[in-house]
């Protein structure tokens, strides 16, 4: 049984301490033919799970669930006819102040090119940390595939100090506002190449890991072991593309038994000597910009999958939307987001990205009626 329990944070795996800021004011914008809240949220001094979130055309309480008062945000669309977007409608994905769609006809045309498909023309890819996984649980951080090792007792307590050092130096260029993608890379290259070094000296082995794994706070999303068995059921191929740590994510994929014959997993894996000892990494480093040049897209995996040109995406950073490029024209990619955390410096780009953002929403629930809908 995977144990809860505190965590060293750090990125790279989207293992993250920082919260939001102080409550702004209340802006609203018409666009998409929905109503976009921009930061909302007013903090009271009671910080409590009693603290009141004011949304758009809604108020609600906070749920013990939600990590921490600050991380308070809601966001209603505009009241919509129904009748315009029935498929919207039926999916539940009107109404609701975690559901943000910008363009509403855009995705209901998206959808219905889904329905009109079936399973037999889809495809599923998606990141692994904090995308499959929990951001938090019971008001504590869930640890991602970097997490599960920083929070290890097997490993040495220099690997935590110097792990949160290079956090703290590199993060904020990783979510740096004004930085170009371009400009960022450079740092993001050499940050993964210092935990790489790192891990080197720890000297773990391969058997250790299976203890890391069942002794951390990692969970899936609430759904994730039904949708992945829904999946796997009508042969529906799962691609997971994670910068995160490649041996972990597999054997937390393999604890949850959702690593059927369908689900292929594309990361940074350990590589080891005779003994067992963890020497280096194969290949080429995945980081969270490059998840369009890895090998998965070099090859000829995905016109192996010709003809299942639907592909519902899922992630949680902007560098997620190019994990689909590779799939063959012309092809209907439904990107759905999930904006963990930092809503007010966010959430206009993920709008701008994705076509369903999802706000501090912990289940697959989307996803799965999604999926359930197709025959």
């Amino acid at each position: 049984m995977i144990g809860s329990r505190g965590s060293v944070l750090r990125a790279g795996g989207r293992q993250l301490t920082r919260v939001l800021g102080t409550g702004k004011n209340l802006e609203s914008e018409q666009e998409g033919g929905g109503v976009i809240a921009k930061a909302t949220r007013e903090k009271s001094s009671d910080t409590s799970d009693s603290t009141k979130v004011f949304a758009v055309g809604a108020t609600r309480e906070k749920t013990s669930e939600t990590l921490d008062s600050t991380q308070v945000f809601a966001i209603g669309p505009a009241m919509t006819d129904a009748k315009m977007y029935p498929t919207l409608e039926k999916l539940g994905l009107l109404g609701h102040n975690h559901i943000c769609i910008k363009d509403q006809a855009r995705v209901e045309q998206m959808l219905n090119a889904l329905v009109e498909g079936g399973k037999s023309k889809l495809q599923v890819i998606a990141d692994y940390d904090m995308t499959l996984t929990r951001s938090h649980l019971h008001g504590k951080r869930a640890e991602s595939s970097f997490g599960v090792m920083d929070n290890s007792p097997s490993m040495p307590s220099f690997y935590r100090d110097e792990a949160n050092q290079l956090l703290a130096k590199y993060y904020p260029i990783e979510v740096h506002p004004t930085m170009t993608e371009e400009e960022k890379i450079p740092h993001m290259v050499e940050w993964y190449a210092s935990i790489h070094d790192l891990l080197v000296k720890c000297q773990f082995t391969k058997s250790s890991i299976k203890g890391m794994v069942a002794a951390s706070s990692t969970r899936l999303r609430e759904g994730s072991e039904e949708l992945f068995g829904t999946l796997h059921k009508h042969g529906v191929p799962v691609l997971v593309l994670s910068a995160g740590m490649g041996d972990i994510l597999e054997e937390v994929l393999r604890h949850f038994n959702v690593y059927t014959d369908n689900v292929k997993v594309v990361s940074n894996f350990f590589k080891y000597n005779d003994e067992g000892v963890m020497v280096g990494f194969k290949g080429k480093t995945i980081h969270m910009f490059n998840k369009n040049e890895d090998a998965i897209h070099s090859s000829d995996y995905f016109h192996q999958l010709e003809g299942r040109n639907n592909v519902i995406l899922m992630g949680d950073s902007l560098g997620d939307i190019k994990m689909a490029i590779g799939v063959p024209q012309p092809s209907n990619v439904l990107k759905i987001g999930f904006l963990n955390d930092k809503i007010d410096e966010r959430l206009d780009s993920y709008m701008n990205a994705f076509d369903i953002v999802l706000i501090d929403d912990q289940t697959m629930d989307v996803a799965r009626g999604i999926v359930d809908l197709l025959k």
